[in-house]
């Protein structure tokens, strides 16, 4: 029996799903400016409808040849930011997923 690995976003593992929130990142937040970019992604100030406060919001595409390993990249740091608590890092608010890109906040 062949098994194969599940695809990049997807969401079946419990484990992997309640990493995310599961509300559409483009309707929370608005206004979005790009403040720099790196080989991993992008990072724009953006502001949060739900409280108009603004906020910094990294954007990751696992789109790509590299999908799997963008993803597991994904996760990796969404795990780490959930467990760092540091004065001189910010403090992660969440992520979201909206088609084929992370959104951590």
């Amino acid at each position: 029996m062949i098994h194969r690995r599940s695809r990049a976003g997807c969401l079946k593992d419990p484990d992997v799903a309640e990493l995310f929130f599961k509300e559409d990142p483009e309707k929370l937040f608005t206004d979005l400016q790009e403040i720099g970019h790196g080989s991993f992604g992008a990072v724009y100030f953006a502001r949060d409808v739900r409280t108009n406060e603004v906020v910094a919001i990294k954007k990751m595409s696992y789109l790509g040849k590299q999908s799997m390993e963008k993803w597991q990249d994904i996760i990796k740091e969404v795990k780490f930011l959930r467990r760092i608590k540091h004065p001189n890092s910010i403090e992660y608010k969440g992520c979201f997923l909206r088609e084929t890109t992370a959104w951590v906040r």
